[in-house]
């Protein structure tokens, strides 16, 4: 039972840190300024739901599209690792790889895209905006795809939900989190959150490249 409940947690931190809540709570503060407390609640409850979904989605379906493309877990270990570590150098440096960051460019995209929206469409689509791309992108699909294949479906479900309703917390105060810690204690948590995905990413790579060195040994 504890080695259970250590695997949901140790899952469930591996997915709060790739999903940042750090950059989708200035952007949700951004889209929902004006609306009522209820209703920022309500949004909050919308983006989780919205990459919980797709995030189940990819966990469930796990195995069908290994199998479809016909490639080893260990390989998309080493080439999942090395775009969380693209991810975190971006965040960390500040680095633009093929354009603006990453996150940055998820972000201004998906801000472009509300602000097209009238301004009482683009409130009510704050959650699912929030929820993907933001939230739910590139590198949390593969984060999903990688801890579910280590974990199983009931663990890495069970740390969806524990990371998810941090994160819901997290943005249905996100106005009080951003006035009590300030904009430079942000950016300096966001870099810490980077520096810990370079971390993981090195370690899913390495894992990746012993699992692979370890089926060339037994001749497959």
């Amino acid at each position: 039972m504890l080695e259970i409940l250590t695997s949901i947690v140790s899952a469930a931190i591996t997915l709060f840190i790739i999903l940042d809540p750090l950059l989708s709570t200035s952007m949700f503060i951004d889209l929902t300024r004006g609306l009522s407390g209820k209703e920022v609640l309500k949004q909050a409850g919308i983006a989780t739901a919205v990459a919980g979904a797709l995030m189940l989605v990819f966990l469930v379906f796990n195995d069908v599209i290994f199998s479809i493309l016909n490639i080893e877990l260990d390989s998309f270990k080493i080439a999942g690792g090395i775009i969380l570590f693209i991810l975190g150098l971006q965040i960390v440096l500040g680095l633009e790889i093929g354009g603006k960051a990453a996150h940055e460019a998820r972000a201004e995209q998906a801000r472009d895209g509300a602000e097209l929206l009238p301004g009482t469409v683009r409130k009510s689509m704050a959650g699912v905006i929030i929820g993907t791309p933001i939230m739910c992108g590139p590198g949390t699909i593969t984060t999903v795809m990688i801890i579910g294949s280590q974990y199983g479906i009931l663990v890495t479900a069970a740390a969806i939900v524990l990371s998810l309703l941090v994160i819901w917390m997290i943005l249905a105060f996100s106005s009080r989190i951003t006035a009590l810690l300030g904009e430079t204690v942000i950016v300096i948590l966001s870099k810490i959150v980077g520096l810990l995905l370079t971390a993981i990413a090195v370690h899913t790579i390495w894992s990746g490249v012993v699992g692979l060195i370890g089926l060339t040994a037994a001749g497959f």
